[in-house]
């Protein structure tokens, strides 16, 4: 069964994305808190959030490892994962944030859902949660038959999960993930498709962070 890599090539309005897949264990690179033991794969949301904002934005590419190597250097790496407005601000004060396509202006954990969509909708980006504790990127916004939308980077391609399906209105074609279900016994007995690239509710974002692009 050929389960879905690191990597997920997609292209979409105009754009091609390398969007990283959380879900696949090859992500071992260290992203420890204290020495927790932990790896990208169970703690690195943010960091692949952050990657798919920068792709989006027009800036350098995002080396996950790096940054994760940055955010634990300069108290990016938070106890429950990435702490935002930490990261972004060494970003922006170290000339991260500029080298990857976007400004942050210290906004850190604002709930002014107009504010967002208005942000989304100029061309910018973001990073929120759709559920507590899990980062994902926005990068685009519309409205449709009055319902505003935004579209979600999602490194753990949740777009099926009992939290978040519910506000998910389009998922985009090309953004599968296929991942393995494995049984009690830890043994591979099927396999799930979630997507990556979906398109989702303002209403369900929660505690957002603004990403200011710097150019096209």
């Amino acid at each position: 069964m050929a389960f879905t890599g690191k990597y997920i090539a997609v292209d979409y309005d105009g754009i091609h994305y390398e969007l990283c897949n959380q879900r696949c264990r090859e992500w071992t690179h260290p992203y420890e808190w204290e020495h927790n033991g932990s790896m990208l794969c169970n703690a690195g949301c943010g960091i692949f959030a952050i990657s798919h904002a920068a792709q989006y934005l027009g800036g350098a590419r995002v080396v996950p490892e790096e940054l994760a190597d940055f955010a634990c250097m300069t108290g990016g790496r938070g106890d429950d994962g990435t702490d935002r407005p930490v990261l972004l601000s060494a970003m922006e004060e170290h000339g991260l944030a500029k080298k990857h396509g976007f400004s942050y202006r210290f906004d850190g954990l604002r709930n002014d859902l107009d504010t967002l969509h208005d942000h989304l909708l100029k061309g910018n980006a973001a990073l929120c949660n759709l559920r507590v504790g899990h980062i994902v990127a926005l990068i685009g916004g519309r409205t449709i038959d009055g319902e505003k939308q935004v579209l979600a980077a999602d490194p753990f391609s949740e777009s099926a999960d009992l939290r978040v399906r519910d506000a998910v209105r389009e998922c985009i074609p090309g953004s599968e993930v296929l991942s393995p279900i494995k049984n009690d016994a830890g043994l591979i007995c099927g396999s799930q498709e979630t997507y990556a690239l979906f398109w989702a509710t303002l209403s369900t974002v929660k505690d957002f962070n603004l990403l200011y692009r710097l150019s096209r």
